[in-house]
């Protein structure tokens, strides 16, 4: 027997992918965001999806910057990728707050978080707007990884442990790996 779910919880049924950290900058000012929403859209070229709320400082300097980086947090970053997806940062800055060092990037503006797994440095390439939120579409120009914890896939490693959003303060950590071949 299944049950009805409420539609303003409908996504959440689809949504626990790997939750991402990402950065933005403007001018003097600095960010860094908790996003679940987040998806690959094209091989060639490199094109990727956030979808930001309007109303987000991080919408703002995506906006004005045309860039963006997404950072990929280990397991180790839980505590910090939940603060940065609780605060705003219009009244603090998360970094300072959260103790994630801001590293620069190689080909935007826009920080890395030192201490995450994987880097994708982004160029807004469209904009949708799509209900209270912008979906920004972004070409990656440069990618990144921890060596030793990718090569083509990511590796079965208790230091590749990714994190994905249930909703709330809820998560689940990526678990055991199995790879299938035809005939499994």
């Amino acid at each position: 027997m299944k049950v009805e779910v409420p539609l303003d919880s409908a996504h959440r049924l689809i949504n626990h992918g790997c939750v991402v950290l990402v950065t933005s900058a403007f001018a003097d000012r600095r960010n860094v965001m908790t996003v679940a929403w987040q998806t690959p859209l094209s091989v060639r070229p490199p094109l990727l999806g956030v979808s930001i709320a309007t109303t987000h400082l991080s919408h703002e300097l995506i906006e004005a910057s045309g860039e963006f980086a997404v950072n990929v947090p280990g397991v180790e970053l839980l505590s910090q990728v939940h603060l940065c997806g609780s605060i705003t940062g219009r009244k603090q800055d998360k970094f300072q707050k959260t103790g994630l060092t801001p590293v620069p990037a190689q080909k935007i503006k826009a920080p890395l978080i030192e201490e995450c797994l994987a880097h994708l440095e982004c160029q807004v390439v469209a904009r949708y707007p799509v209900g209270d939120h912008t979906l920004f579409v972004g070409q990656v120009v440069a990618a990144t990884v921890r060596e030793g914890l990718f090569s083509g896939y990511w590796e079965d490693r208790p230091q590749a442990i990714t994190i994905h959003h249930l909703g709330g303060n809820r998560y689940y950590l990526s678990g055991t790996r199995k790879e299938v071949r035809h005939g499994d």
